[in-house]
C-alpha cells in the first residue's frame, strides 16, 4: 500500500460536479521515508552528522511523529526517544494544498471512481503515501486519493528531485562528450511501436495538468535527455525516441518538441497519461 512507485502518473477525467472542501485540523505531522531517494536512513541523537547513530529507518510503511522541523533536520519521536533525521529523505504527512483542480478518487488508480473534484487552493490532510504515485488525503472527514504531483509540497519535492537528476545527467553527458572516439550518443532500447490494448474515453479526455514533470521523466528514460540520441534498431531518434515516421534523423530540438507534443496529445491526451503507460509497459 505504501510502496511509492517510481513510475506513476496524474491524469484523469474531470467530472462535472465540483465540491468545495477544507481540511479539518490535522493531527501532529508525521513523516515516512522516501524510498525513491534512500532504502534506509540513519536516525541520530543530534541534528548533525557523526557517530551519533541511534538506529535505522527502512520501513516505507511506518510513520514517525514530528516534534519540530529544524532546517535540514527533522526532530522526531523514534521508539520513544528524541531523534533526528535528514529531512530530504522523507515525505512529510501534514496539511497540503491542491495546486490545480484535481480528481479526488476512491482508489489510487487512474481508472477508479472520481468522488469529486477538489478546486485549486483546497487544503487537505495527507495521511499516507499510496501506490502509483497517489497519496491518501482527508477533507471534511472524507478520505480518498489524489496524484502526488498535484499537491504543493509534493510538486516542489518532485521538481527538486528531477532537477538534480537532470543536472547529474547533463554532467555525465559532458564528461562523455570529451571522449575522442565518441561521435554521437547511442541509446540502447528494445522499444517497438504497439497499439495500446485499450484506448479508453477517459484517457482521450484526460485532465490537462502541468506536463513538465511527466515530460522530463519520459525524456530522461528514453534518451537521458539528449536531442541527438539515435537507436538504429527501428530508427528511433532524439530526446523522445520517436518513430522515423514522426521525426526524421537530425530533426531540430524545436521539431522534436512539437512532434512529441502532437504524438502524446493524439495518443494519450496528456504527458501524465503517457508517463503512466510508460511506467506500466516500459515504452509509450
Amino acid at each position: 500500500m505504501f510502496n511509492f512507485k517510481k513510475y506513476a502518473l496524474a491524469a484523469a477525467l474531470i467530472v462535472p460536479s465540483v465540491i468545495g472542501f477544507s481540511a479539518k485540523d490535522a493531527d501532529a505531522a508525521k513523516v515516512i521515508i522516501d524510498k525513491e531517494l534512500a532504502s534506509a536512513v540513519n536516525v541520530r541523537s543530534e541534528a548533525k552528522m557523526g557517530d551519533n547513530v541511534l538506529g535505522l529507518i527502512s520501513n516505507g510503511e511506518k510513520a514517525y511523529q514530528i516534534k519540530s522541523n529544524e532546517g535540514d533536520w527533522l526532530h522526531i519521536d523514534y521508539e520513544g526517544k528524541d531523534a533526528y533525521v535528514a529531512k530530504r529523505f522523507f515525505h512529510i504527512l501534514d496539511e497540503d494544498k491542491i495546486i490545480t483542480d484535481t480528481n479526488f478518487r476512491n482508489k489510487p488508480t487512474i481508472d477508479s471512481e472520481v468522488i469529486s473534484v477538489l478546486p485549486a487552493g483546497t487544503l487537505v490532510e495527507v495521511t499516507e503515501v499510496a501506490e502509483n504515485g497517489y497519496v491518501k488525503v482527508k477533507v471534511n472527514d472524507k478520505e480518498g486519493y489524489v496524484y502526488n504531483n498535484l499537491l504543493e509540497t509534493f510538486r516542489k519535492a518532485n521538481e527538486n528531485k528531477y532537477a538534480t537528476q537532470a543536472t547529474t545527467n547533463k554532467a555525465n553527458n559532458n564528461v562523455a562528450a570529451i571522449q575522442p572516439k565518441q561521435t554521437y550518443e547511442y541509446v540502447e532500447t528494445t522499444q517497438t511501436y504497439q497499439q495500446p490494448a485499450q484506448q479508453t474515453q477517459q484517457s482521450q479526455q484526460s485532465y490537462q495538468g502541468s506536463s513538465s514533470w511527466a515530460k522530463e521523466w519520459i525524456a530522461q528514460r528514453e534518451s537521458n535527455g539528449s536531442y541527438t540520441a539515435y537507436n538504429p534498431n527501428g530508427g528511433y531518434y532524439g530526446r523522445y525516441q520517436l518513430n522515423p515516421s514522426l521525426v526524421h534523423y537530425g530533426a531540430s530540438p524545436a521539431e522534436q518538441e512539437a512532434a512529441a507534443d502532437n504524438y502524446v496529445a493524439q495518443r494519450y491526451g496528456s504527458w501524465e497519461a503517457a508517463q503512466q503507460f510508460w511506467a506500466a509497459n516500459g515504452w509509450y
